[in-house]
């Protein structure tokens, strides 16, 4: 397995059982992981469903008057989070020190390196990890043991909204360590592409899943405001 790569996409709700009983109907996966525990000391319910190699957590905040409650009730559900994998977080740390930013957090869990960045230095809020193993991901093995393809492959590409699309995708390339293309930062698997923001939110808009069925490329569905594009694979 290569990296950096695309592994999981964030959607925030105010209402938790609904939009995961749409996602689970929608791409026919079995019930995911969660860990009540963990995510209620940050302030959140979830709940992560598994792809093969890729993820969709969805979360909602617990306290409606919290600061993510209130965020959630004007702005409405949205995509929240864009994470990737790399082999040496810390080098990534070290590049975007150059830049002149530095991740909101940086520590381990359970025993992994992760970090995640704001916003306003990476366009959407951010995690970037690095993993005992290369094929290893959080909440492993149950995480693995959950997944379908039975509608989807994986999750291939993440569209994020930005002012500045080309000069997002190189502060991001820089970052990762890679080349940019234009507006989009191809990775050893999937992509992070970037679009204007023009009338819409910014942060994360829409993703991109290999379609199992061909007859289902060019279609979309929409979760949690964000728009899922079926498309062939490779």
């Amino acid at each position: 397995m290569t990296l950096p790569r695309l592994r999981q996409i964030v959607l925030i709700t105010a209402d938790l059982e609904p939009a995961v009983a749409e996602a689970r109907s929608t791409f026919a996966l079995p019930k995911g992981v969660r860990d009540a525990d963990g995510m209620a000391e940050i302030g959140f319910e979830h709940e992560v469903l598994t792809f093969d190699q890729t993820f969709l957590e969805i979360v909602a905040p617990l306290d409606a008057d919290g600061p993510q409650g209130q965020m959630v009730q004007a702005q409405g559900e949205h995509g929240f989070m864009t994470v990737l994998q790399v082999d040496d977080l810390a080098a990534v740390v070290d590049r975007a020190g150059e830049l002149g930013f530095a991740p909101v957090l940086h520590q381990e869990f359970h025993g992994n390196p992760i970090s995640q960045w704001h916003p306003k230095h990476l366009g959407t809020l951010a995690e970037i990890d690095e993993m005992d193993r290369p094929d290893n991901w959080h909440f492993a093995p149950e995480s693995f043991e959950v997944g379908s393809t039975e509608v989807a492959q994986d999750i291939v590409a993440a569209q994020i909204a930005t002012d500045d699309p080309e000069a997002m995708a190189a502060r991001w390339a820089t970052v990762l360590g890679v080349s940019a293309d234009g507006a989009q930062v191809p990775l050893a698997s999937g992509t992070v592409q970037f679009i204007p923001t023009g009338e819409g939110r910014r942060g994360l808009r829409s993703a991109d899943l290999v379609a199992t069925d061909p007859q289902h490329v060019g279609e979309s569905v929409t979760l949690c405001g964000v728009e899922f594009r079926f498309v062939a694979g490779a």
